[in-house]
């Protein structure tokens, strides 16, 4: 199913056009890699805060308000690179299972980092006033820096798989 689905969508105009445009992959490859980057970083500073690494003079609140706007725009901007780079070459994307864990491992992200930042909104000292919220703060930053890692390199894997 999901084979036929690369066959056609190779073959669409858009597709071959993509294709032939010697210039169009390692630009969009270019663009993508550089939000990774923002992305990564921005979550790294949140998760650090999280675990209680980094951050002291600054509250989580201030750290959320300011990382979580580069978070979700650069986001946007890997969903429309890692659209067009899968429409350029459908079978190495969608009909890896490298792909396929990655875009499950940045739902699973993106889902936790939408639980801090509407936490954080409700009450800007959520994850502090307790210890078991402390300690579901400290879980839910080592889980995402680990997360994070996991994406990256099932990212990479995605060439050699």
């Amino acid at each position: 199913m999901i084979s036929h689905f690369c066959d056609w969508l190779g073959a669409t105009r858009i597709s071959v056009l993509f294709q032939s445009l010697k210039w169009f992959v390692p630009l969009v490859q270019t663009v993508h890699i550089l939000n990774i980057g923002v992305v990564m970083t921005s979550i790294g500073m949140l998760d650090f805060k999280l675990l209680g690494i980094s951050g002291r003079a600054q509250s989580l609140a201030a750290m959320v308000s300011y990382f979580m706007p580069w978070i979700w725009t650069a986001l946007a901007i890997l969903l429309i690179t890692g659209t067009l780079l899968s429409i350029t070459e459908p079978p190495r994307e969608l009909m890896n299972y490298a792909f396929r864990a990655k875009m499950m491992m940045v739902l699973a992200m993106a889902a936790m980092l939408r639980i801090v930042q509407l936490r954080v909104r409700r009450d800007p000292d959520y994850w502090t006033q307790s210890p078991p919220r402390l300690a579901a703060a400290r879980a839910l930053g080592a889980g995402s820096l680990l997360l994070a890692v996991a994406i990256v390199a099932a990212g990479r894997w995605i060439a050699y798989i």
